[in-house]
Protein backbone atom coordinates (compact mmCIF):
# COMPACT_ATOMS: atom_id res chain seq x y z
CA UNK A 1 0.00 0.00 0.00
CA UNK A 2 1.49 3.31 -1.12
CA UNK A 3 0.46 6.43 0.87
CA UNK A 4 -1.68 8.86 -1.08
CA UNK A 5 0.98 11.57 -1.02
CA UNK A 6 3.62 9.22 -2.38
CA UNK A 7 1.30 7.93 -5.09
CA UNK A 8 0.48 11.49 -6.13
CA UNK A 9 4.17 12.40 -6.31
CA UNK A 10 5.16 9.37 -8.38
CA UNK A 11 2.12 9.69 -10.64
CA UNK A 12 3.05 13.30 -11.33
CA UNK A 13 6.58 12.30 -12.29
CA UNK A 14 5.28 9.57 -14.60
CA UNK A 15 2.79 11.91 -16.29
CA UNK A 16 5.36 14.63 -16.90
CA UNK A 17 7.93 12.10 -18.13
CA UNK A 18 5.41 10.74 -20.64
CA UNK A 19 4.80 14.28 -21.87
CA UNK A 20 8.58 14.82 -22.34
CA UNK A 21 8.30 17.71 -19.94
CA UNK A 22 11.17 20.13 -19.30
CA UNK A 23 10.89 22.09 -16.07
CA UNK A 24 10.31 21.62 -12.34
CA UNK A 25 7.85 19.79 -10.12
CA UNK A 26 7.52 21.61 -6.82
CA UNK A 27 6.88 19.59 -3.67
CA UNK A 28 5.58 21.22 -0.49
CA UNK A 29 4.94 19.61 2.85
CA UNK A 30 6.93 17.91 5.59
CA UNK A 31 9.83 17.71 3.15
CA UNK A 32 9.81 20.37 0.46
CA UNK A 33 11.87 20.28 -2.69
CA UNK A 34 12.11 20.48 -6.45
CA UNK A 35 12.33 17.75 -9.08
CA UNK A 36 13.82 18.89 -12.37
CA UNK A 37 13.15 17.11 -15.67
CA UNK A 38 14.63 17.63 -19.12
CA UNK A 39 12.79 16.06 -22.03
CA UNK A 40 11.06 13.71 -19.59
CA UNK A 41 14.28 12.56 -17.86
CA UNK A 42 15.01 13.36 -14.20
CA UNK A 43 18.18 15.42 -13.99
CA UNK A 44 18.06 16.77 -10.42
CA UNK A 45 16.21 16.58 -7.10
CA UNK A 46 16.89 19.33 -4.58
CA UNK A 47 15.57 19.09 -1.02
CA UNK A 48 16.70 19.96 2.48
CA UNK A 49 15.64 16.47 3.59
CA UNK A 50 18.75 14.84 2.07
CA UNK A 51 22.32 15.94 1.25
CA UNK A 52 22.87 17.31 -2.24
CA UNK A 53 26.03 16.95 -4.35
CA UNK A 54 27.80 19.78 -2.54
CA UNK A 55 27.20 18.29 0.89
CA UNK A 56 28.19 14.83 -0.30
CA UNK A 57 31.49 16.19 -1.60
CA UNK A 58 32.42 18.48 1.26
CA UNK A 59 31.19 16.54 4.29
CA UNK A 60 32.78 13.32 3.08
CA UNK A 61 36.13 15.04 2.60
CA UNK A 62 36.38 14.20 -1.09
CA UNK A 63 36.70 17.89 -1.92
CA UNK A 64 37.94 20.83 0.15
CA UNK A 65 35.69 23.80 0.73
CA UNK A 66 38.26 26.15 -0.80
CA UNK A 67 38.51 24.10 -4.00
CA UNK A 68 34.73 23.82 -4.29
CA UNK A 69 34.16 27.54 -3.74
CA UNK A 70 36.73 28.45 -6.37
CA UNK A 71 35.41 26.15 -9.09
CA UNK A 72 31.78 26.95 -8.28
CA UNK A 73 32.32 30.71 -8.51
CA UNK A 74 34.18 30.35 -11.81
CA UNK A 75 31.98 27.83 -13.62
CA UNK A 76 28.49 27.62 -12.09
CA UNK A 77 27.15 30.93 -13.51
CA UNK A 78 27.89 29.73 -17.05
CA UNK A 79 26.61 26.17 -16.51
CA UNK A 80 30.08 24.62 -16.89
CA UNK A 81 30.50 23.29 -13.35
CA UNK A 82 30.72 19.58 -14.34
CA UNK A 83 33.26 20.34 -17.07
CA UNK A 84 35.30 22.56 -14.76
CA UNK A 85 35.50 19.86 -12.10
CA UNK A 86 36.96 17.49 -14.68
CA UNK A 87 39.31 20.09 -16.16
CA UNK A 88 40.73 20.94 -12.74
CA UNK A 89 41.06 17.24 -11.98
CA UNK A 90 38.91 17.55 -8.88
CA UNK A 91 36.56 14.79 -10.10
CA UNK A 92 36.43 12.43 -13.04
CA UNK A 93 33.53 12.24 -15.45
CA UNK A 94 32.51 8.86 -14.02
CA UNK A 95 32.72 10.25 -10.50
CA UNK A 96 30.43 13.13 -11.41
CA UNK A 97 27.89 10.75 -12.91
CA UNK A 98 27.87 8.57 -9.79
CA UNK A 99 27.65 11.63 -7.54
CA UNK A 100 24.74 13.25 -9.36
CA UNK A 101 22.74 10.03 -9.77
CA UNK A 102 23.26 9.14 -6.10
CA UNK A 103 22.17 12.57 -4.87
CA UNK A 104 19.17 12.69 -7.22
CA UNK A 105 17.82 9.27 -6.28
CA UNK A 106 18.42 9.90 -2.59
CA UNK A 107 16.58 13.21 -2.78
CA UNK A 108 13.63 11.50 -4.47
CA UNK A 109 13.56 8.88 -1.72
CA UNK A 110 13.64 11.60 0.95
CA UNK A 111 10.70 13.41 -0.64
CA UNK A 112 8.72 10.20 -1.05
CA UNK A 113 9.22 8.88 2.47
CA UNK A 114 8.07 12.13 4.07
CA UNK A 115 4.51 11.69 5.30
CA UNK A 116 2.05 14.32 4.16
CA UNK A 117 3.90 14.97 0.94
CA UNK A 118 1.90 17.33 -1.25
CA UNK A 119 2.68 18.61 -4.70
CA UNK A 120 0.93 21.73 -5.94
CA UNK A 121 -0.17 22.03 -9.49
CA UNK A 122 -0.33 24.30 -12.42
CA UNK A 123 1.97 27.23 -13.09
CA UNK A 124 1.25 29.78 -10.32
CA UNK A 125 3.37 32.44 -12.04
CA UNK A 126 1.19 32.18 -15.13
CA UNK A 127 -2.02 32.28 -13.09
CA UNK A 128 -3.02 28.72 -13.92
CA UNK A 129 -5.37 27.14 -11.37
CA UNK A 130 -4.28 24.08 -9.37
CA UNK A 131 -5.06 20.77 -11.02
CA UNK A 132 -4.84 17.51 -9.05
CA UNK A 133 -2.63 19.41 -6.58
CA UNK A 134 0.32 19.05 -8.91
CA UNK A 135 2.76 21.97 -9.23
CA UNK A 136 4.58 22.19 -12.52
CA UNK A 137 6.79 25.03 -13.65
CA UNK A 138 7.87 24.84 -17.30
CA UNK A 139 11.38 25.97 -18.17
CA UNK A 140 11.31 29.56 -19.37
CA UNK A 141 13.57 32.58 -19.38
CA UNK A 142 13.65 32.69 -15.56
CA UNK A 143 14.19 28.98 -15.08
CA UNK A 144 17.09 28.16 -12.75
CA UNK A 145 18.94 25.12 -14.07
CA UNK A 146 20.72 22.84 -11.58
CA UNK A 147 24.46 23.36 -11.22
CA UNK A 148 25.26 19.63 -11.32
CA UNK A 149 22.58 17.85 -13.36
CA UNK A 150 22.53 14.16 -14.16
CA UNK A 151 23.73 13.60 -17.72
CA UNK A 152 21.84 12.63 -19.77
CA UNK A 153 19.21 11.95 -17.07
CA UNK A 154 17.43 9.18 -15.19
CA UNK A 155 14.58 7.32 -16.84
CA UNK A 156 11.45 8.04 -14.81
CA UNK A 157 10.01 4.51 -14.73
CA UNK A 158 13.26 3.08 -13.39
CA UNK A 159 13.46 5.86 -10.78
CA UNK A 160 9.92 5.12 -9.65
CA UNK A 161 10.57 1.38 -9.31
CA UNK A 162 13.79 1.99 -7.37
CA UNK A 163 12.07 4.50 -5.07
CA UNK A 164 9.27 2.04 -4.34
CA UNK A 165 11.86 -0.64 -3.52
CA UNK A 166 13.61 1.70 -1.09
CA UNK A 167 10.31 2.70 0.47
CA UNK A 168 9.46 -0.99 1.02
CA UNK A 169 12.81 -1.50 2.81
CA UNK A 170 12.28 1.60 4.90
CA UNK A 171 8.81 0.40 5.85
CA UNK A 172 10.34 -2.90 6.98
CA UNK A 173 12.91 -1.06 9.11
CA UNK A 174 10.13 0.96 10.70
CA UNK A 175 8.03 -2.13 11.47
CA UNK A 176 10.88 -4.33 12.74
CA UNK A 177 13.30 -1.84 14.30
CA UNK A 178 11.33 1.36 14.84
CA UNK A 179 13.72 3.19 12.51
CA UNK A 180 12.41 6.24 10.63
CA UNK A 181 14.13 9.29 9.11
CA UNK A 182 13.29 11.18 12.32
CA UNK A 183 14.69 8.54 14.70
CA UNK A 184 17.41 9.73 17.07
CA UNK A 185 19.56 6.65 17.51
CA UNK A 186 21.98 6.37 20.43
CA UNK A 187 24.79 4.02 21.28
CA UNK A 188 23.91 0.90 23.20
CA UNK A 189 24.98 0.97 26.85
CA UNK A 190 26.87 -2.29 26.46
CA UNK A 191 27.74 -2.97 22.81
CA UNK A 192 28.14 -6.61 21.80
CA UNK A 193 31.59 -7.93 22.66
CA UNK A 194 31.34 -10.97 20.42
CA UNK A 195 31.54 -9.17 17.07
CA UNK A 196 33.12 -6.13 15.53
CA UNK A 197 31.08 -3.23 14.24
CA UNK A 198 29.83 -4.04 10.72
CA UNK A 199 31.17 -1.85 7.94
CA UNK A 200 32.51 1.69 8.48
CA UNK A 201 32.27 3.05 12.01
CA UNK A 202 31.84 6.73 11.09
CA UNK A 203 28.17 6.59 12.03
CA UNK A 204 29.01 5.27 15.48
CA UNK A 205 31.20 8.30 16.11
CA UNK A 206 28.33 10.67 15.24
CA UNK A 207 25.46 8.75 16.86
CA UNK A 208 24.65 10.54 20.12
CA UNK A 209 20.90 10.30 20.65
CA UNK A 210 20.30 13.84 19.36
CA UNK A 211 20.94 13.54 15.62
CA UNK A 212 18.20 12.24 13.34
CA UNK A 213 18.96 10.03 10.35
CA UNK A 214 18.95 13.16 8.19
CA UNK A 215 21.39 14.87 10.55
CA UNK A 216 23.71 11.87 10.40
CA UNK A 217 23.57 11.85 6.61
CA UNK A 218 24.72 15.47 6.48
CA UNK A 219 27.35 14.88 9.18
CA UNK A 220 29.11 12.03 7.36
CA UNK A 221 28.43 13.18 3.78
CA UNK A 222 26.33 10.23 2.70
CA UNK A 223 22.82 9.79 1.36
CA UNK A 224 19.82 9.40 3.63
CA UNK A 225 18.93 5.94 2.34
CA UNK A 226 22.41 4.35 2.76
CA UNK A 227 22.67 5.89 6.23
CA UNK A 228 19.34 4.36 7.23
CA UNK A 229 20.44 1.02 5.76
CA UNK A 230 23.62 1.03 7.82
CA UNK A 231 21.77 2.13 10.95
CA UNK A 232 19.38 -0.80 10.49
CA UNK A 233 22.40 -3.09 10.31
CA UNK A 234 23.92 -1.58 13.46
CA UNK A 235 20.61 -1.90 15.31
CA UNK A 236 20.35 -5.54 14.33
CA UNK A 237 23.91 -6.16 15.56
CA UNK A 238 23.16 -4.50 18.90
CA UNK A 239 25.52 -1.53 18.54
CA UNK A 240 22.86 1.18 18.68
CA UNK A 241 19.29 1.47 19.88
CA UNK A 242 16.38 3.59 18.72
CA UNK A 243 14.25 4.94 21.57
CA UNK A 244 10.56 5.55 21.01
CA UNK A 245 9.66 9.10 19.91
CA UNK A 246 9.89 11.78 22.62
CA UNK A 247 11.62 9.38 24.99
CA UNK A 248 14.54 10.74 27.00
CA UNK A 249 17.30 8.52 28.36
CA UNK A 250 16.74 7.64 31.99
CA UNK A 251 19.50 8.28 34.53
CA UNK A 252 19.87 4.53 35.07
CA UNK A 253 20.78 4.09 31.39
CA UNK A 254 23.82 6.39 31.42
CA UNK A 255 26.56 3.75 31.24
CA UNK A 256 27.24 3.14 34.97
CA UNK A 257 30.47 1.30 34.18
CA UNK A 258 32.02 4.63 33.15
CA UNK A 259 31.63 5.97 36.67
CA UNK A 260 32.62 2.71 38.31
CA UNK A 261 35.98 2.67 36.54
CA UNK A 262 36.65 6.38 37.08
CA UNK A 263 38.63 7.80 39.98
CA UNK A 264 36.54 10.97 39.98
CA UNK A 265 34.27 11.58 42.92
CA UNK A 266 30.51 11.75 42.22
CA UNK A 267 29.24 15.23 41.48
CA UNK A 268 26.07 17.10 40.58
CA UNK A 269 22.85 15.11 40.42
CA UNK A 270 24.78 11.86 40.76
CA UNK A 271 26.18 12.98 44.12
CA UNK A 272 22.73 14.09 45.30
CA UNK A 273 21.01 10.91 44.13
CA UNK A 274 22.44 8.90 47.07
CA UNK A 275 21.18 8.87 50.62
CA UNK A 276 20.88 12.17 52.42
CA UNK A 277 23.59 12.71 55.05
CA UNK A 278 22.42 13.13 58.66
CA UNK A 279 22.16 16.70 59.88
CA UNK A 280 24.93 16.29 62.48
CA UNK A 281 27.36 15.17 59.74
CA UNK A 282 26.54 18.23 57.65
CA UNK A 283 26.97 20.61 60.60
CA UNK A 284 30.25 18.99 61.53
CA UNK A 285 31.64 19.69 58.08
CA UNK A 286 30.57 23.34 58.05
CA UNK A 287 33.14 25.89 58.99
CA UNK A 288 30.69 28.41 60.31
CA UNK A 289 27.14 28.35 61.54
CA UNK A 290 25.54 31.71 60.83
CA UNK A 291 22.07 32.72 61.91
CA UNK A 292 19.87 35.40 60.41
CA UNK A 293 20.73 39.03 61.28
CA UNK A 294 24.02 38.03 62.88
CA UNK A 295 27.35 39.75 62.22
CA UNK A 296 30.00 38.01 60.20
CA UNK A 297 31.75 35.32 62.23
CA UNK A 298 35.42 35.39 63.09
CA UNK A 299 37.80 32.61 62.30
CA UNK A 300 38.27 30.32 65.29
CA UNK A 301 41.88 29.97 66.41
CA UNK A 302 41.13 26.63 68.04
CA UNK A 303 39.80 25.01 64.88
CA UNK A 304 36.37 24.37 66.46
CA UNK A 305 33.07 25.55 65.08
CA UNK A 306 32.06 29.02 66.31
CA UNK A 307 28.77 29.29 68.15
CA UNK A 308 27.11 32.60 67.39
CA UNK A 309 24.02 33.74 69.23
CA UNK A 310 21.30 35.27 67.11
CA UNK A 311 21.55 39.02 66.85
CA UNK A 312 24.40 39.42 69.43
CA UNK A 313 27.53 38.32 67.66
CA UNK A 314 28.92 36.93 70.96
CA UNK A 315 30.71 33.60 71.14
Amino acid sequence: MVPAGVELLLTTIRRQATAKFTGSIHVRGTASGRIVLRDGLIIDVATAAAPGPESLLLRSGRLSEAAWSAVFAAAAPTGRLPDALVERRLLGSAGIQVLTRTATMDGLFALAIAQGTAVRAGNPQAGQPPEDEVGVEPADAGFLAPALPVRPGIEAEWAIRETLRRLANADQWRADLGLTPHSRARLAIRPPASCAAPGPTALLAHTNGRRTCRDLAFAVGRGLYPVMAELAQLIGAGWIVVPPPQERPRAAETAPEVFEKSDLRPYGDRARSGRAAPEHEILGKRRYQVTVDSPLPRRSTQGDVPNISAGTGEK
